[in-house]
């Protein structure tokens, strides 16, 4: 048995349809055809295919049945008036059709409802001021950069969600695709952009559809491809602008070192001048320090023991992925020394993945079963959900199962600070790494 649609449902399935940018999409198809160059030629027609020649717009009406007529007639009627009521709307034409019935005879019903062109079907859904923007904005686009006439007949719905979106600003963005066109890869920060009417803010507000734009706009080389997400600086990066990089904190551990940088041993720097310390030096970096250790807690690394030709990088938690971008640490041995707990072996087992050697200090169960007296609790919300990781060796993911599986307490924690000093210096010397101690330490 057919549904009879009332007029409110039509209205609904053209609003969702209009909300869907069905409308607005055909209308590009339709008004660029002739415009863009051959080689889109195919996208285009996939695209007109399924929006194009929607107006006059045809809806087909279900026909009721004879069973309907008799058993629910005072509903037909009902329907019908309903259903008139939109030969009344301008632009709106309602076709009727004689139907023979075996038990009503001839009646005759609606078949379909014509609806003109787009500015009936806007006025009818209170849309047209709307479209009058919508086109204004495609108006201004098109004129101030002809080259975006492409982006706009995009497969997916994306960019005309995105001139909707964008629509009281787009005189700005296009003010700043055109500075890019200009000058591309500028070397400069956000804040020194000298572009008419355009704060430095706005730019920031906005890196989403500024990429969408400019990677269409900009040739090749004026795009660093390897960065695709905005995350982490992506956008400055793969545009060109300098941008206030994560700091590396570290103290050198070894006299000598310390003297090649005017007696300073406690540094910060960019990761981008972290990457270069061998160009700080008379000899490349890598045949002066052949050691590096990586330390979550600040108070470790600062109080961590001298060794020769040694560093030691603190306070990076999972932000040790900056590390990667440092060639010259492939040249040393690295150590890790975080917490026995899920975060603790989660970041040695990323760190690793960077640096295959890495090797681990004071995350054994050895240590773990001496500190007993210092044992804490992870926070059961706040542990790491791998129920395993990827590059841990035998032991070490012996233990981190262990923990996981509270084995000797629930969410047990032994957290890097809360192990004695001596423990440390104990399995330095034994893999002869550092020093021995110029005076006496007090033993716990």
């Amino acid at each position: 048995m057919p549904a009879l649609k009332s007029s409110q449902q039509i209205r609904t399935q053209l609003e969702k349809q209009w909300q869907s940018y069905k409308y607005h999409n055909a209308y590009l198809a339709v008004r660029f055809a002739e415009q863009l160059p051959e080689r889109f030629a195919e996208q285009l027609n996939e695209h007109a295919t399924k929006n194009d020649d929607v107006f006059p717009l045809i809806i087909n009406l279900a026909k009721p049945t004879d069973k309907q007529w008799l058993h629910h007639y005072d509903e037909i009627k009902s329907w019908l008036t309903d259903i008139n009521k939109l030969s009344k709307i301008q632009g709106f034409t309602l076709e009727k059709q004689q139907a023979n019935y075996a038990n009503m005879g001839k009646q005759i019903i609606p078949a379909t409802i014509t609806i003109v062109n787009r500015e009936a079907l806007a006025r009818y859904l209170t849309k047209w001021q709307v479209w009058q923007k919508f086109i204004a904005s495609i108006n201004l686009i098109t004129t101030t950069l002809p080259q975006l006439k492409i982006w706009l007949i995009g497969l997916s719905n994306t960019q005309v969600k995105d001139i909707d979106k964008y629509q009281a600003v787009w005189p700005k963005l296009l003010k700043v695709c055109q500075y890019f066109l200009k000058h591309p890869q500028p070397k400069c920060y956000i804040r020194q952009l000298t572009i008419v009417s355009v704060d430095t803010k706005f730019i920031e507000q906005h890196k989403s559809i500024l990429k969408s734009l400019l990677d269409h706009l900009l040739e090749k080389p004026a795009i660093n491809e390897a960065y695709e997400k905005l995350a982490e600086h992506g956008f400055e990066k793969r545009f060109g602008l300098l941008y206030e990089q994560p700091q590396v904190r570290f103290r050198l551990l070894d006299s000598q070192l310390s003297h090649e940088f005017s007696g300073v041993s406690d540094l910060t720097l960019p990761i981008e001048q972290f990457q270069q310390l061998n160009l700080m030096a008379d000899s490349p970096l890598d045949s002066l320090i052949d050691k590096v250790f990586i330390t979550e807690n600040k108070i470790n690394g600062l109080a961590f023991p001298a060794i020769n030709n040694a560093i030691v990088i603190f306070g990076l938690g999972y932000g040790i992925q900056m590390l990667k971008q440092v060639p010259w640490l492939n040249n040393c041995q690295l150590y890790y020394w975080g917490d026995i707990d899920s975060h603790g072996f989660a970041i040695l087992s990323q760190l690793r993945g960077y640096f295959p050697k890495v090797k681990s200090l004071l995350m054994d169960e050895a240590t773990l079963l001496a500190c007993k007296a210092f044992w804490g609790q992870e926070p059961a919300h706040k542990s790491h959900k791998a129920l395993t990781l990827p590059n841990l060796t035998h032991e070490e993911l012996g233990l981190y199962k262990n923990l996981k599986q509270d084995k000797w307490r629930s969410c047990l924690r032994l957290e890097q600070e809360r192990i004695p000093f001596y423990l440390l210096e104990q399995v330095l010397l034994s893999q002869k790494l550092n020093r021995p101690p110029v005076t006496n330490i007090n033993r716990l």
